[in-house]
């Protein structure tokens, strides 16, 4: 929901599932400044990694969920393998990132 209405929901078309996860973050656009790799699912970015804003991704493997608030809490947004260079490539209106988890199953 935005502005007080309700988006239209997307179809997904989600590949093979991976075994196993790699995600790259980065502090800045252009995949520019600290780097870090994550295989596990992390409750606190800000915590773990001192980063408040996520500027850029790069999905090595598996699929990901970003959110947008710590403890996996407010707007969620899907990251299938690939490279997001900017916040806006996921969707997203800032580039505030919280937590973030592995997708494990596909429902």
């Amino acid at each position: 929901m935005r502005s007080g209405c309700l988006m239209s929901p997307r179809l997904l078309l989600l590949g093979p599932q991976s075994s196993s996860h790699r995600i790259r973050i980065y502090e800045r656009e252009d995949y520019r400044g600290q780097m870090v790799e994550i295989t596990e699912d992390c409750s606190s970015l800000q915590d773990r990694f001192h980063f408040s804003d996520i500027h850029s991704f790069h999905v090595l493997e598996g699929y990901w969920v970003l959110y947008e608030l710590p403890n996996y809490l407010g707007r969620q947004y899907l990251l299938r393998p690939g490279e997001y260079r900017c916040y806006v490539d996921w969707g997203a209106l800032s580039a505030r990132v919280g937590s973030l988890r592995r997708v494990i199953d596909f429902y």
